[in-house]
């Protein structure tokens, strides 16, 4: 990476790739920085913000330095924030940090430990402000050099005192530099060790990044002028809020696009530079729950690639509930090249479940999987990126019915790459779940298997096995398509005004006006539906009834009676 303080250095190979805008913009604001200046933490200057622009420099000493301060100088410790522009970040290095020892803490003080003060030391504290970039940055300095460089514009240095006299040296000084937010990807196309390849990332990936309204900026740039760029985003997962541009070309008059939020992306450049601006967009709460994006990009030397993939089967899925993951070729005699990377993530509310199983439902990859079996693999890793662990990787030689796998954590992270045809098929089931307690099956997994997992009720009866042992698509519950409709479609249709012919030919059905029982002998008035009270035999009438405010003993009662019914009719019927 170049670092913009030395942008002078690659001026003549950057010019033609960055946007002038841009360019001159780096260059006035490196040039004209402002130097700030010493600041020190006094008496009565507990919490002191710094307001900075890029290429502003400066220092942070402690009071009185180089000579040593004494506990009278402060009232009991000092915070200095410094908040720079959004495109900005800071880089601190710590040159000069003289604490007495203090044994006791020596481990506290060496691990990164959120505690903002530790009791009984000096020392120095750092962390930065937005949510979740404070939860990995917190970090304690008691002594050597070092230097740290921020991922946002707006960070917390915190000078900790012991409030004790022990002999010993007590000073610090940091020097300070507000640097331009772009990372510079360089490199091109070796003879000898063939294409050149790396990654860029969203800040702070896979963790997150915060929608505090800041860019970032990615240069990518093949070396040889007459080269190009391929990329492909192995990752994408991007708030709507936020904003990824790219710009093709080397003035400002090239192309530039913004990229669809919604369909994980793949180019191949026309010219030799890519530049991508990522703008984080603003979330009110300070925070958001998007992993971000991770592009490997590759230097080539022909504007060719025949076998750039098809990511439009790609999508993420909440873990709500459950539901089915289809792929299938597409329809042409020809094998097309699929890269679909399927992502089952955690929501945010109420609700949450234990944990998500995942299943192998039909599984056809036949040619397309044996004939390009070098390409081709199916990989699922426990998290819901691409550096989450691998549970499994599956190739042409090893792929088979596999058993189900549980996490109880974000999510599931799913991949297929390779060449299939039309006639490849790859199906996968996730069903959300909580454990049974002594109460029965919580609100909203309501479903009681009989491997004693609790799913969703609407779960029941779709044609899916969800359970895994196929209790909820059991013939005791009578899962057959004729009363599939009659317990659940029927009434969970919208409402739609009826022609004069359905009138007509619903006089003609012996339940037109009412609801027919499972058994199929009888019929109810519609009133009768639902209002606690078994009116048919079988107890159908008060079958998936559950609402908000059916409290859990009541759900479990009905549940058992409605067993119970459906037992009994078994047995007149046997």
């Amino acid at each position: 990476m170049l670092p913009p303080y030395s942008i002078h250095s690659g001026l003549i190979s950057i010019f033609k790739c960055l946007p002038f805008v841009v360019l001159v913009t780096q260059i006035l604001a490196l040039k004209n920085g402002i130097d700030r200046g010493p600041i020190s933490c006094d008496k009565g200057k507990s919490e002191r913000i710094i307001r900075v622009e890029k290429g502003d420099f400066g220092e942070i000493r402690s009071a009185l330095y180089p000579s040593n301060y004494s506990v009278d100088l402060y009232s009991s410790w000092c915070q200095i924030e410094i908040k720079s522009c959004s495109t900005c970040k800071v880089q601190l290095q710590f040159v000069d940090i003289k604490f007495p020892k203090c044994e006791e803490r020596e481990v506290d003080i060496q691990n990164k430990s959120r505690k903002i003060c530790i009791p009984g030391c000096d020392h120095l504290h750092l962390h930065e402000v937005d949510y979740p970039y404070s939860e990995i940055s917190h970090n304690n300095y008691h002594r050597g050099k070092s230097k740290y460089i921020s991922i946002s514009s707006n960070i917390r240095l915190y000078h900790c005192m012991s409030n004790t006299t022990v002999q010993g040296a007590k000073k610090f000084k940091i020097k300070f530099e507000i640097l331009d937010k772009y990372e510079l990807k360089q490199g091109m196309v070796d003879a000898y060790q063939g294409q050149s390849s790396g990654f860029v990332m969203s800040p702070n990936f896979p963790n997150g990044y915060a929608m505090n309204g800041e860019t970032f900026s990615y240069l990518i740039q093949n070396l040889d002028p007459y080269g190009h760029v391929r990329l492909l985003f192995d990752d994408w997962d991007v708030s709507p809020q936020s904003e990824v541009k790219v710009y093709d070309g080397l003035t400002i008059h090239s192309p530039s696009i913004v990229l669809n939020l919604h369909h994980r992306p793949v180019m191949l450049s026309e010219s030799n530079t890519i530049f991508i601006v990522f703008s984080t967009g603003l979330h009110t709460n300070g925070c958001c729950h998007y992993s971000g994006f991770k592009a490997a990009y590759q230097f080539v030397s022909e504007k060719v690639w025949t076998d750039q993939p098809v990511t439009d089967c790609s999508g993420i899925y909440p873990m709500k509930s459950g539901r089915t993951i289809d792929f299938t070729g597409l329809a042409s005699a020809f094998n097309t090249y699929f890269d679909c990377v399927w992502i089952i993530k955690r929501q945010t509310g109420e609700n949450q479940p234990d944990g998500v199983v995942l299943r192998m439902g039909e599984v056809l990859l036949g040619d397309g999987w044996i004939q390009y079996s070098k390409g081709n693999y199916l990989e699922i890793r426990e998290g819901i990126t691409s550096d989450a662990p691998v549970r499994y990787r599956y190739t042409a030689k090893n792929l088979t019915k596999a058993s189900p796998i549980f996490t109880t954590g974000n999510g599931f992270y799913i991949r297929l790459r390779g060449g299939y045809y039309s006639t490849d098929k790859l199906q996968y089931i996730y069903t959300t779940y909580k454990n049974v307690t002594p109460e029965g099956c919580p609100s909203h997994y309501d479903f009681l298997c009989t491997n004693l997992l609790c799913i969703d009720q609407e779960l029941m009866c779709d044609g899916i096995d969800h359970c895994g042992d196929g209790s909820d698509e059991s013939p005791i519950l009578d899962c057959s398509v004729s009363a599939l409709w009659r317990l659940s479609f029927r009434w969970s249709m919208p409402y739609v005004a009826e022609t004069t012919t359905e009138v007509a030919l619903k006089r003609d059905k012996p339940c037109h006006n009412g609801f027919m029982c499972v058994s199929g002998r009888e019929c109810i008035t519609k009133s009768k539906r639902c209002d606690g009270l078994r009116d048919c035999i079988d107890g159908s009438d008060e079958h998936r009834c559950y609402t908000k405010s059916t409290n859990d003993s009541q759900r479990l009662q009905r549940n058992v009676l409605n067993i119970l019914s459906i037992v009994l009719l078994l047995v007149i019927i046997l």
